[in-house]
């Protein structure tokens, strides 16, 4: 038997899942169409006030796409950088 694809989440749902995933939101603040979904998709369970992942939550969130790592971006180069550019200019 081949396992289906998972139903497409809305970039909405997807904040939504997110959001219940690092407990940044109680439910009151959440978008109750995207609880609604994400409750009929059985990745999220729980109170209505504090949402949480189901197992298949889980999964999809890990799934989801991650911002950028830290590591790429190093803010003191980008300031070095800046400074030198700045210094090395002739006044006028």
């Amino acid at each position: 038997m081949t396992q289906s694809q998972p139903a497409p989440l809305s970039s909405n749902e997807a904040i939504t899942l997110r959001r219940v995933a690092f407990g940044q939101s109680d439910g009151d603040r959440l978008r109750s169409q995207d609880l609604a979904r994400l409750r009929a998709l059985k990745l999220i369970e729980g109170s209505a006030r504090e949402p949480t992942l189901t197992a298949d939550g889980k999964r999809r969130f890990d799934a989801l796409p991650k911002a950028a790592a830290l590591t790429e971006f190093k803010p003191h180069d980008e300031l070095l950088t800046a400074m030198t550019r700045l210094l090395g200019e002739p006044r006028r």
